[in-house]
């Protein structure tokens, strides 16, 4: 039988099949037929018995694995040559060093002539001949039966490489063929495929966005609201994200009647790329409120490697920095390193650290763990250690050019080339009334947090008036929207509203998972506070003691009435508290003016009046005065 290998047709793109004409071949059982397919993904090309073994049952082969191997090679050399004596049975599958050879003609191998149809289109449409090109990846994509492999996801190793790069070539050519085909008009042709692509991917916002763009082009206008409203609901359920800029594009083209001849924007391919991930990854839950600054932030570290995003404590900086790193993260092949940096105390912990998450050994320097490759540092929670971080990152900079650093502060590293990105609490309700309330981001995140630990929460007429006062007692920071929605696990809105009152020391619910100075706000103003140097801490007490907006001036006249040195320090004070996002500096008709946040004034109001207690206990045995005064 010398042209067996001519005549024999193979399917993998679906069911594992091989025919001779339109006569089907039994296989046999799913391992045998595991080997062939693994044979035919390879067609013409040696396969050793190691990857054979490698692939069908990763890591943990069966004893006498080779032997194994052989006999399912002999059966299928039956099957595959059934009038030809058992020793002349190698014109199918043939022996090489080591290995086999499946010499089947490859274009008669789906998934073979599948990659060849796909590079083809890709050339014609890089020479701008796109009628061609939609023309080959329809061919193409009429190979393909079960988008999902199912067959050969479980007959080869769940893992295997060769099923996952399959399936991202069917994504990519898939979304290709979408994206041609609604500029050229046939969007009535590619909708059933954009469907197909859609199912099988519910979390790709590539592949929704491509669905969403062909629904609105067929003039399905109120099916593909659904739809959007739909893959938002389960982005925010399974992995607590927001839809990303590619669904939001083609969402925002409908929002504002873009007519559907024209078409909405549709993306291409390079998002569904992954990237390696060590460390913590992005927070859990949706980000509410904050598409805007992890749109701009992503689009700054396109041109600037060091990038330092800050703000106030409890305002969001580890989950926009996290979210950020997410969106980027096909930008850096080498992958994302989080570390979290709350605990650590110095460089030796911090290099550590990295190297733990990385590997390598626990002395090397950064960069040498980091070496050559594109990747992205995230060094979150860094405040406490800012000099040492400093340090580092200028080293990592200099020394690998190919990582880019993104750091969450309180404050600038104040390094050369770095870009500095400031954000800020979640927006405050401008009244109480149900139809303002319910759009406000910070009233939103805290019914989406609310609703978790006490299913069945919205936001009513009833209780409107209530939750837009928490958030203004919380100055919308959503660290403490959250405490505060946690309590209801146990309290009553009532109950709740009592706890805000007094937010520094009522607010701690129990919580798992977090770093310590997340699990209370007095914890987490307490430690900005201790962050500070010893005259800046003095300026803020003495702050505390004051109103919470206040004039250059007016904390001159303090400062001389209570401190013994000279008020020519106080300006550089006050810009050393303001970099550390404690103060915020606003230039108005009245000039310039300096405003604290609710809580952290609250929270020098507190220091102050601890020290001065601490003050009068301290004076009463020596004089029995009344004590020290700030």
């Amino acid at each position: 039988m010398e042209d067996a290998s001519r005549k024999l047709r193979i399917t993998v793109l679906g069911s594992v099949r091989a025919y001779h004409g339109d006569q089907e071949i039994a296989l046999g059982p799913p391992r045998q037929r595991a080997v062939f397919a693994y044979l035919a993904l390879h067609a013409g090309e040696p396969v050793g018995s190691e990857a054979l073994s490698s692939a069908i049952w990763g890591g943990r082969p069966p004893r006498r694995v080779e032997e194994l191997i052989r006999t399912y090679i002999a059966r299928l050399r039956c099957a595959l040559e059934p009038d030809t004596p058992p020793r002349f049975r190698t014109n199918v599958i043939a022996s090489v060093s080591g290995g086999y050879r499946l010499k089947a003609d490859a274009d008669r191998v789906d998934a073979v002539r599948f990659g060849r149809l796909t590079a083809t289109a890709r050339v014609l449409a890089e020479a701008e001949d796109e009628s061609r090109a939609f023309e080959c990846y329809g061919q193409a994509m009429q190979l393909w039966r079960d988008p999902l492999l199912t067959e050969l996801g479980v007959g080869l190793w769940p893992d295997s490489r060769e099923v996952e790069s399959l399936r991202r070539d069917w994504l990519v050519a898939g979304l290709a063929y979408t994206t041609i085909g609604l500029r050229l008009g046939q969007a009535a042709v590619v909708l059933p495929h954009a469907e197909r692509m859609a199912a099988a991917e519910p979390l790709e916002e590539a592949v929704q966005a491509a669905y969403f763009s062909a629904l609105v082009h067929t003039g399905q206008r109120a099916a593909a609201l659904h739809h959007y409203d739909q893959v938002r609901a389960r982005l925010r359920t399974e992995l607590g994200v927001e839809p990303g800029p590619e669904l939001a594009t083609v969402y925002d083209s409908f929002l504002h009647e873009q007519p559907a001849t024209s078409a909405p924007p549709v993306p291409g391919a390079a998002g569904l790329a992954r990237s390696p991930w060590f460390g913590p990854g992005p927070t859990v839950g949706p980000l509410v409120g904050r598409r805007l600054e992890v749109g701009t932030i992503a689009d700054s570290l396109a041109t600037n490697r060091l990038l330092t995003v800050v703000g106030p404590p409890g305002c969001g900086k580890s989950a926009v920095g996290l979210a950020v790193a997410e969106r980027v993260q096909g930008a850096f092949p080498a992958g994302v390193v989080v570390l979290e940096l709350a605990e650590t105390t110095n460089r030796a912990a911090l290099s550590a650290c990295l190297a733990e998450t990385v590997g390598g050994p626990a002395s090397a320097d950064p960069v040498q763990v980091l070496g050559d490759g594109p990747r992205l540092l995230v060094l979150d929670n860094v405040e406490h250690l800012a000099d040492t971080v400093a340090a580092v990152v200028h080293d990592v900079v200099r020394g690998c050019r190919a990582v880019s650093v993104l750091v969450t502060s309180r404050q600038p590293l104040a390094l050369p080339g770095e870009a500095v990105r400031r954000i800020g609490p979640l927006p405050l309700p401008a009244a109480d009334g149900l139809s303002v309330v319910e759009d406000n981001a910070g009233v939103r995140f805290f019914v989406q947090r609310a609703a978790q630990v006490c299913p069945g929460f919205q936001l009513r007429a009833t209780n409107a008036a209530a939750v837009a006062w928490i958030c203004h007692q919380l100055d919308g920071l959503p660290l403490a929207l959250e405490l505060a929605a946690a309590c209801l696990y146990t309290d009553s809105l009532t109950e709740l509203l009592r706890r805000v009152a007094d937010p520094l020391h009522r607010l701690h619910p129990h919580r798992r998972g977090y770093p310590v100075h997340h699990r209370s706000l007095y914890l987490a103003l307490r430690r900005s506070v201790d962050c500070l140097g010893p005259r800046e801490r003095r300026l803020l007490l003495l702050l505390g003691t004051g109103p919470r907006e206040f004039t250059l001036d007016e904390v001159r006249r303090r400062w001389a009435a209570t401190a013994t040195d000279s008020t020519d320090a106080v300006p550089g004070l006050l810009d050393r508290l303001t970099s550390q996002s404690l103060l915020a500096r606003r230039t108005g008709p009245r000039g310039v003016r300096y405003q604290m946040l609710r809580l952290v004034h609250r929270m020098a109001a507190t220091q102050a009046a601890e020290r001065h207690a601490a003050g009068d206990r301290r004076a009463r045995p020596l004089s029995g005065g009344t004590g020290h005064q700030l």
